[in-house]
Parts: C-alpha cells; sequence; structure tokens
C-alpha cells in the first residue's frame, strides 16, 4: 500500500470512528432509536463530516498556536491536554449545530437553543475523551509516522 493511501486511510478512520460515534450520541439524543434513526444518523454524519473537515483543519492550527503562545510555561502533555478540550468544545458545538439543524430545521431561537444544548451535552464527554486522547497520544504517533513516511 502507497504511503498516501496509508496516511489517507488514517485519517478517514480516525474520521470514521470519532464523528461517527458523536454524531451517532447526538442523533439518538434528539430522535432516539426511530425507524428512521440510521438514515438521520448517516445524514447527520455526512454534514458534519463535510463542515467539520475544512473547519477542524483551519482551528486546529489556530489553537494550537494559541495555546503555545498563551500558554508556554506549561509542559507540552499540559498544553496537549488544554489544546484537547478546547478543541473538544469547539468542534462539539459545531456538530451540534449540525446536527440540530438536520434533525429539526431551523427552529425558533429558544427552542434551537434548547435543543442544540441537549445535543452538545449528549456527546461532549466522548468528545473530551476523544479529544485528549486524540492530543496526547494519537497526535504524537501521527506525527511521528508523517515525519518517518515524509
Amino acid at each position: 500500500m502507497s504511503l498516501k493511501v496509508q496516511k489517507i486511510s488514517i485519517v478517514a478512520s480516525l474520521v470514521i470512528a470519532m464523528g461517527g460515534t458523536l454524531t451517532f450520541l447526538m442523533t439518538w439524543r434528539n430522535i432516539g432509536f426511530a425507524d428512521h434513526f440510521m438514515g438521520a444518523w448517516l445524514s447527520s454524519f455526512a454534514l458534519c463530516v463535510l463542515c467539520i473537515a475544512p473547519i477542524g483543519g483551519i482551528l486546529s492550527y489556530l489553537v494550537h498556536h494559541l495555546v503555545n503562545a498563551i500558554l508556554p510555561r506549561l509542559s507540552s502533555m499540559q498544553r496537549n491536554i488544554v489544546f484537547g478540550l478546547i478543541m473538544a468544545i469547539i468542534m462539539e458545538s459545531v456538530m451540534a449545530v449540525v446536527t440540530t439543524i438536520n434533525l429539526h430545521g431551523f427552529l425558533e431561537r429558544g427552542a434551537f437553543l434548547n435543543s442544540w444544548t441537549a445535543t452538545l451535552m449528549s456527546a461532549l464527554p466522548a468528545g473530551i475523551v476523544f479529544s485528549i486522547l486524540m492530543s496526547i497520544v494519537i497526535k504524537p504517533k501521527l506525527a511521528a509516522f508523517w515525519a518517518k513516511t515524509a
């Protein structure tokens, strides 16, 4: 398998595992295991992937540099944890907006805020775990892999 295919496969598997799990939780919280759950979940997942991929890459870069600039005295591990927490909150917030709109359309502001909050809170704990694991364990291994194969 070529290196390019390996890199794409690794990133795709991470997106599918994390994004799939988080949108599953968000969809379940919104509609339960209704008859149309699978279709609703898959459409939410697809929309989130389309929104999160470009947003996530840019925000990850910006947040990483911001955390390093603001917190230079923290250890690398501590900065990675802060980075992971910030990214989890940002990414889950965006995913909750996309999922809420996908499942309920554009609601009146109060109803949207209530639904968005419930959606966000349903997946935020898992998102925090994923994000911290990503920043502490997976990101360094990926960086080493990318450097080795460059």
